[in-house]
């Protein structure tokens, strides 16, 4: 008989979920300090700035359209030194 690991791990993530949902909170005791996350200031521009990236989208629909329509016209050209250029690395 041969046992395969990667069954395991989804018992092992079952268990775990377990364990956390077994876990009560403490009562507050007045005058001691709870734990908490304190997020400086980059830290909090930064995931802003992270936020309004993902809200960019991958395709520019737009960009597409306009190629598309210069391709239908036979109006697009392909500049291969310039692509090259980049390829290698030189701008």
């Amino acid at each position: 008989m041969k046992i395969d690991g990667t069954s395991m791990s989804s018992i092992g993530s079952i268990q775990a979920t377990n364990r956390v949902a077994a876990i009560t909170p403490k009562a507050v005791i007045p005058g001691q300090e709870q734990d908490g996350i304190k997020v400086s200031g980059r830290g909090q521009i930064y995931q802003s700035l992270l936020q309004k990236v993902r809200e960019i989208p991958e395709v520019r629909e737009e960009r597409i359209r306009d190629i598309t329509e210069q391709i239908n016209k036979g109006e697009f050209k392909i500049d291969a030194q310039a692509i090259a250029g980049k390829l290698l690395g030189r701008e």
